[in-house]
């Protein structure tokens, strides 16, 4: 979906949804009582109402499931990115060069503030920040270019790598949910499939017009509330399900204790 379904507010992209998707709803309705209206239609349209409904509830059932437990994933990976960027600050403590230890602990600051302050704002518009990324690829290269000329350096310099290693792993975790699984053929897949239970719900047979109305009115406040969460959860840094930067921010917080504590201990 574009990025400006998820800047809207939550009763607008709502209402959004439901006027696109309600309207052929009641498109169907229409259609139906001038073409389908016939006795021996009766079991083709209530077989195709029945796949529809049927198919396309445990599609967005299974869809909710998922992209929920993609929103806790991503939670956690984030929780880990945070403490990943922790250790590999706490391992700096034992680089033994003041100077090179106080180089890479400002670029690993630099990276988390660009993190926090940066990275975030682009997340929201579905795409990572260069600048966030250059100031990584900054980070490693200082670690890359510190010295191995005896054990203890080389036991520090593997114990950086490691910590790199693990903050870009848990980085491009983070970064794979930017772009959403719900796009491309798939999102075209999702449209048709709301199309198609919205017509074939809207061709009910009865002469209550007005129940006929309610119960069409109901099957889309269901279905078309749900097809508003799946898009919604399924871009996790838009939206109103979102995961914010608040862990980036702890992190910062505690990098500030520790650098307090050092500084008292000294």
């Amino acid at each position: 979906m574009p990025a400006f379904f998820y800047n809207l507010h939550v009763l607008a992209a709502l209402i959004i949804i439901y006027i696109i998707f309600g309207s052929i709803g009641f498109a169907g309705y229409k259609i139906n009582q001038r073409f389908f209206k016939k006795s021996n239609n009766q079991n083709i349209v209530t077989m195709a109402q029945q796949t529809s409904i049927t198919f396309g509830t445990l599609f967005i059932a299974f869809w909710i499931a998922l992209n929920w437990q993609t929103l806790d994933n991503l939670n956690l990976d984030t929780q880990h990115e945070a403490q990943a960027i922790i250790s590999i600050y706490n391992s700096t403590n034992m680089v033994e060069n003041p100077q090179e230890r106080q180089i890479i602990q400002n670029d690993i600051k630099l990276y988390l503030n660009s993190v926090i302050n940066d990275e975030y704002k682009s997340l929201e518009n579905g795409k990572p920040n260069l600048n966030t990324q250059s100031l990584l690829n900054q980070l490693g290269q200082k670690i890359y270019l510190l010295p191995t000329t005896d054990l203890e350096q080389k036991l520090v310099y593997m114990k950086l790598i490691d910590s790199l290693n693990s903050l870009i792993d848990f980085r491009l975790k983070r970064l794979d949910y930017a772009a959403g699984q719900i796009n491309g053929v798939l999102l075209i897949f999702f449209i048709m499939l709301l199309v198609l239970i919205c017509f074939w719900s809207g061709c009910i047979n009865n002469n209550y017009k007005k129940l006929t109305i309610m119960v069409i009115l109901s099957q889309n406040l269901i279905i078309l509330s749900s097809a508003w969460l799946i898009l919604e959860i399924d871009r996790p840094f838009q939206g109103y399900f979102r995961v914010d930067n608040k862990a980036f921010v702890a992190a910062s917080y505690n990098l500030e204790k520790l650098d307090t504590k050092l500084v008292a201990h000294q």
